[in-house]
């Protein structure tokens, strides 16, 4: 079974998951009142009675007059909840952690109670959010569910705790493991389409609960094809893809496709916000295949593989025996890349999360590379023209230990030779994509010179300069290739390639792309699963743009 990861850390201010003092408590007192939330006085002189002769109406009925919910209603209906909701949920905690450390089996009365225990607190949590983010409710109260990380507070004893109890206690829970899944997946399916404002939290914990569905499932392989397929579905609709967490998601939905599995887990550990964790599910991914031989396996594995003496740093004699057979096998079967192009973008991405070490913090890019919030302004152009013109102060002198350096040149080796057995492709369309995403991250180290300084010797200008050439075709549109604006085309076409869903999300595309620009952009299952032409049209803008905007900063080659 699946190892499942934690999707939430908040901890309650106490060790029982209260939230500590209730903010309202100071003068909540003050604000008597006989209603409750939603209740309404009808006088009687809003209805025209029946007349005693023959049952007739005297008149028309008038509109029912109704009273708006007040602040202060709202405020008492939320510390009512509240107070409850806390007493449960210390419940729940209680016995989940005294159950979770027992070994003694459960009756089929005490599964019951649980469950319902469980479901009460759903329940409280789910009134909560309707009455703190109630139309009527003002901003101090519509921020307590945020303040105290009330979602986070529902998943991890409301649904995660509980989960984990259930599994530990399998196969003997199974039936009750599913009831409370496709119960806890109908109460937040609720949540996404009613409090709409923590529509990114609902949408990982559906992704979350449709994983644990396909993890039990271990006899119906089409009914775990079948969740695994709805929990991929949930997370690529997040719209937060900065988030590492879910790259890691999507790795373990991967299995068993290894490529896959490293492309997702290797994004995790470079993403925006980073998920360190994926460092060990790569180690724990490449490890087994490093007894393989390096003269067999196919593309796939002989890639995976010289991650993997990367990774686990082997002697250079291997690293080097290994990514000369994976650049041989890649050299003889590059006709094959599959999924139009888009396994060699799986490769180069994967590449350029090694040359930042896997995101680890030692790694020599991680300090070079400025990362930025914000297009590249006129200010970072002219610091790379200054530098590649000599103009700039004397090269960085930051010391480095040995073995940083000679991982960040091992990695750089790895890519850039990768990149020349793609630049020898001419005419082949499968390689743009790879080439296109190469190309961008190569311009966002120009706006770096601390990084590409280092980098630099190791670009293959002269057959770049080459395949750029090759690009150019009677379409091709010479105004947008060089503007300095992101060259987006007519209206009709659309404005996001496929490579640029893969490295959305990664620290260093962020300098790429214009704001907002995947702000509307089409999920996964709603685009076109074959490119057109106009797709392709599109990208040759792109690279020959970058080439263009590369040209204006290097001395290596010229536009």
């Amino acid at each position: 079974m699946e190892d499942m990861t934690v999707s939430f850390h908040h901890s309650p201010s106490d060790s029982n998951g209260a939230s500590g003092n209730w903010p309202f408590s100071g003068h909540v007192n003050e604000l008597q009142h006989d209603h409750q939330m939603g209740n309404s006085s009808i006088d009687d002189q809003n209805y025209s009675y029946y007349s005693d002769a023959g049952g007739e109406p005297q008149g028309m009925i008038k509109q029912l007059r109704i009273h708006p919910v007040t602040e202060e209603q709202l405020i008492n209906e939320v510390k009512e909840i509240h107070t409850g909701l806390v007493m449960v949920e210390k419940k729940c905690i209680e016995i989940d952690r005294k159950q979770a450390q027992s070994k003694t089996e459960l009756s089929q009365r005490q599964w019951q109670t649980l469950v319902s225990l469980h479901r009460t607190l759903l329940y409280k949590h789910h009134d909560f959010f309707l009455a703190s983010q109630h139309p009527s409710a003002g901003p101090v109260l519509k921020d307590l569910a945020d303040k105290y990380a009330m979602p986070a507070r529902m998943w991890r004893y409301g649904v995660f705790s509980f989960l984990e109890l259930l599994r530990q206690k399998l196969p003997g829970s199974m039936e009750y493991m599913l009831d409370f899944i496709y119960l806890s997946y109908s109460m937040i399916t609720l949540l996404l389409e009613s409090v709409t404002d923590f529509r990114d939290t609902w949408i990982e914990c559906l992704g979350d609960l449709a994983r644990y569905r396909m993890a039990v499932e271990e006899f119906d392989k089409r009914d775990r094809e079948l969740w695994a397929g709805v929990s991929r579905y949930w997370y690529n609709q997040d719209e937060n893809q900065e988030n590492g967490r879910i790259q890691h998601h999507l790795a373990v939905l991967a299995r068993p496709d290894i490529l896959q599995q490293l492309f997702y887990y290797t994004k995790a550990t470079i993403s925006v916000r980073a998920f360190p964790i994926a460092f060990d599910s790569i180690t724990k991914l490449v490890i087994p295949l490093m007894n393989m031989q390096s003269q067999k396996g196919n593309l796939t594995t002989s890639f995976v593989t010289t991650h993997a003496a990367l990774l686990m740093q082997a002697p250079v004699d291997e690293f080097v025996s290994r990514a000369n057979v994976f650049l041989a096998t890649l050299q003889n079967e590059i006709s094959q890349v599959r999924r139009n192009g888009q396994q060699g973008v799986l490769f180069m991405s994967c590449n350029i999360s090694a040359i930042f070490h896997y995101g680890s913090k030692y790694g020599v890019m991680e300090t070079d590379f400025t990362l930025k919030l914000r297009n590249p302004t006129a200010e970072d152009r002219l610091s790379a023209i200054k530098w590649v013109s000599g103009a700039s102060t004397a090269a960085n002198h930051t010391t480095y230990s040995d073995l940083s350096s000679q991982l960040l040149f091992r990695a750089s080796s790895l890519t850039f030779h990768t990149l020349i057995v793609m630049l020898g492709q001419v005419g082949d369309a499968n390689m743009h994509p790879s080439v296109h995403i190469s190309m961008a991250f190569v311009w966002c180290l120009m706006l770096n010179p601390a990084a590409i300084q280092r980098l630099e010797p190791l670009v293959p200008w002269s057959l770049l300069a080459t395949y750029l050439n090759s690009l150019f075709d009677p379409d091709t549109i010479i105004s947008k290739i060089e503007d300095e604006s992101f060259p987006l085309l007519d209206d009709s076409t659309a404005q996001q390639l496929p490579e640029d869903f893969l490295i959305r999300g990664q620290a260093w595309s962020r300098v790429y792309y214009p704001e907002r620009f995947f702000e509307g952009a089409p999920t996964e299952d709603n685009r076109p699963s074959i490119e057109g032409y106009s797709t392709e049209v599109a990208r040759r803008h792109r690279c020959l743009w970058l080439g263009v905007r590369i040209a204006t900063v290097c001395s290596s080659y010229s536009y």
